[in-house]
């Protein structure tokens, strides 16, 4: 009868230890910055373009790399606090590229028709002058909407 009242015991306080670890665990887990994927509707020419937006510089690193593919009218655009020249690459990227570099509301650079490059990219795409977005689309999507520098970008809130 002790012996069953003692396993009684320790089968509450193993109880307890579990809930508390799941307790500690799932508060861990809500304080977590799990990112929430953003988007924003941005048009250039008349062209509608859902868009992606990461402004985390995390999520600026990472960008489009290892995707398999972006749809048509989509892209993924890069929101900086700052104007300053930019610098991208294609690292680990899986398919061809435009970039638009954009000052506000208006295109500076595009860099076109990149391809993409492994884990150690060597080209470098400059925007050649301060800018505060950064847009990346399916290559060839400026070439086919006639897109050029000095374009306007309205950028739907």
């Amino acid at each position: 009868m002790a012996c069953l009242k003692i396993k009684k015991e320790y089968c509450l306080v193993a109880a307890l230890f579990l809930m508390l670890i799941f307790f500690v665990f799932f508060n861990k887990i809500s304080e977590l910055n799990i990112v929430e994927l953003k988007y924003q509707d941005i048009e250039i020419k008349g062209k509608k373009i859902i868009s992606e937006v990461v402004s985390e510089p995390v999520e600026q690193y990472r960008g489009l790399s290892f995707r398999e593919d972006l749809c048509a009218n989509c892209g993924m655009l890069f929101v900086f606090p700052d104007k300053e020249e930019r610098q991208f690459v294609m690292r680990n990227m899986n398919f061809p590229l435009d970039i638009l570099f954009i000052d506000d509301d208006k295109i500076i650079n595009i860099a076109a028709d990149l391809p993409p490059e492994g884990s150690e990219p060597v080209n470098i795409y400059v925007s050649g002058a301060a800018v505060n977005y950064v847009l990346e689309l399916p290559a060839g999507f400026c070439r086919e909407n006639e897109i050029v520098v000095g374009d306007t970008v309205k950028i739907n809130n």
